[in-house]
């Protein structure tokens, strides 16, 4: 199970974000250093590491930054390949999406983040059951 999910731009503003547990006192303080790691790192790093004792999964789309994080050790290789389905998922439902996509239409996010990870743990795996789902194909 996971314990957050962010999506955020290049100049560390949040676009979309989901907890998935209630432990953290300052969301917004969080995401900001968070935010501030990610985007720090060097490319020729890997795109997992240890943060404020959370496991974080990241990967950079375009302009964005999808980020997950686990409080306990998860598979790091399977949370970048839903990161890549949710990725293009969204591409198919907002055809190429963008960072305006996601803040002008957050509901339909959510509906998908909904589908594919429902309560924090890993849902469904075929991005076309799931635009079929929200009525897209």
């Amino acid at each position: 199970m996971i314990s957050f999910l962010l999506m955020i731009n290049r100049q560390c503003k949040t676009r979309f974000s989901r907890y998935y547990t209630q432990d953290l006192d300052d969301p917004v303080r969080f995401e900001s250093r968070l935010s501030q790691e990610c985007i720090s790192r060097p490319s020729n790093h890997c795109l997992f590491f240890s943060f404020e004792g959370y496991h974080v999964v990241y990967r950079p789309y375009g302009n964005l930054l999808l980020i997950v994080g686990s409080d306990s050790p998860q598979n790091e290789f399977a949370w970048l390949e839903w990161l890549q389905l949710l990725m293009e998922t969204m591409n198919q439902y907002f055809d190429n999406v963008t960072e305006m996509d996601i803040v002008f239409q957050l509901e339909k996010v959510h509906m998908i983040v909904d589908e594919l990870l429902p309560k924090g743990i890993l849902g469904e795996t075929n991005s076309g059951r799931v635009l079929k789902l929200l009525g897209n194909q």
